[in-house]
């Protein structure tokens, strides 16, 4: 709920894949109503929700996060047996894009501005963290939020020594005070910004302070969460995130004409023309350049968005962005090759489908002997391994030129014949204090 006199603070549900729908609502936010986010106390978020808060803290472009987001529904949907085929893992995948995207100085961005729902495995407890110390913290803590048991693996992340799992299990809208924090959701339901639903269904249920209501659209929406639908689908749901957000501005008497988003860096805010709150423009000069923005690709988002607003009003492509249109169409643009194209092809997918059952074994051995070396730490063991021979080479080479006939007796007295310290009898001790000693003096 928005009270500009006791201030507020946002929170972002937990919803998988469908955190495109964030995205859209924040860029509306930005747009039309930038102190909303300016100004906010605090930023809550769990799972989806929680990557979409420490992203947009960070100041990450908005065609970069939907370019990131585009590229995980495509490598989740890339195999046959979509995000449940083995080669899929999504920490590392989260991991990796986390560490190579955010900056350096991430959690002094962040850090008490954000409340990250997690849910402890000992106890089954919420917790909030909002205080880190290190980038490294900040991708633990993401991780532990995202980490669905058995749908993302096996053995839960952890977080400063404790094992947590998503805060979903425990708390999908986290905030403190509910009168004073805009919730914000992909799923029917009772938030603030959320897709609502003219129905003389009133049933819905909370499910850890998730409100759902019980129609076939959320339905849809939960497998979706898990499993991600087309590419444009995404896309739709995207700009179903603005719409709502826009809706929810002028339910509350606080909608303005678009402003530079707060994103932006200083060139786009200084090249973005902007007219002033106080003229007025007319529905053709506004929906001129977002219809431009859409193109072809962005003809079939609306086709989907036409689908799944009903009634549908020509008058709700004037709201629409034109810049989100625009990211949405690069990001959506295939960027594969002509093998990429080969492989949609129908006939080599019912052939991938057909040798299915011999391919998947082999692809599952080798992900689970890939699965074990990357957990128990193997290859850094072996890295710490050769880095230490090569460590003893060149002691041995340095200590053989320095003192050539000296190293030479040594050598031939210590038994284990490997730094010449001189330890003879003492076969109990792996490492002997002439060891470190010799060691030392080279």
């Amino acid at each position: 709920m928005y009270d500009p006199e006791r201030g507020w603070s946002l929170s972002f549900a937990g919803c998988g894949f469908l955190g495109f729908y964030h995205v859209g609502a924040t860029h509306c936010l930005s747009e039309r109503a930038p102190h909303l986010l300016r100004d906010a106390r605090m930023f809550f978020g769990c799972s989806a929700g929680a990557l979409h808060c420490v992203s947009f803290l960070s100041g990450i472009p908005l065609d970069q996060i939907l370019q990131i987001l585009m590229d995980l529904a495509r490598k989740a949907r890339r195999r046959n047996i979509g995000i449940l085929h083995p080669s899929f893992n999504m920490n590392q995948f989260l991991r990796d894009g986390l560490h190579e995207n955010l900056p350096a100085n991430v959690h002094q961005l962040i850090s008490g501005k954000i409340g990250i729902s997690l849910t402890r495995v000992s106890d089954g407890k919420n917790v909030l963290v909002s205080d880190f110390h290190s980038k490294d913290e900040v991708v633990d803590a993401l991780l532990c939020s995202c980490f669905i048991p058995f749908y993302c693996g096996l053995i839960p992340p952890s977080f400063r020594g404790v094992r947590y799992v998503d805060g979903g299990v425990s708390d999908n809208i986290p905030f403190f005070d509910t009168r004073t924090t805009i919730t914000v959701s992909p799923f029917y339901g009772e938030h603030d910004i959320c897709p609502k639903v003219k129905s003389t269904n009133f049933l819905h249920v909370n499910v850890t302070k998730l409100s759902l209501r019980l129609c076939s659209g959320n339905a849809y929406l939960l497998c979706r969460a898990l499993f991600p639908p087309d590419l444009k689908v995404l896309g739709e749901i995207c700009l179903r995130g603005y719409l709502d957000a826009f809706r929810f501005l002028e339910e509350n008497g606080i909608c303005n004409r678009p402003q530079p988003c707060l994103n932006l860096s200083p060139a786009e805010v200084t090249s973005e023309v902007v007219a002033p709150c106080c003229e007025s423009r007319s529905p053709e000069s506004i929906q001129e350049p977002a219809a431009l923005a859409m193109g072809p690709v962005g003809g079939e988002l609306l086709d989907h968005l036409r689908l799944s607003i009903r009634p549908w009003d020509e008058r709700v492509l004037e709201t629409l962005s034109p810049r989100l249109a625009d990211a949405l169409n690069k990001a959506i643009k295939d960027r594969g090759g002509y093998m990429s194209r080969v492989c949609d092809l129908w006939p080599v997918r019912i052939m991938s489908y057909m040798m299915l059952p011999c391919t998947l074994p082999v692809e599952s051995a080798i992900a689970a002997v890939c699965g074990f070396v990357t957990s128990s730490g193997l290859v850094g063991r072996l890295n710490e391994v050769r880095g230490g021979g090569k460590a003893l080479a060149r002691a041995w080479l340095t200590g053989s030129q320095r003192h050539p006939e000296s190293w030479a007796v040594l050598t031939a007295m210590c038994p284990c014949r490997w730094f010449g310290c001189g330890c003879v009898g003492q076969w109990e001790a792996p490492i002997c204090a002439g060891h470190i000693r010799h060691s030392r003096n080279i």
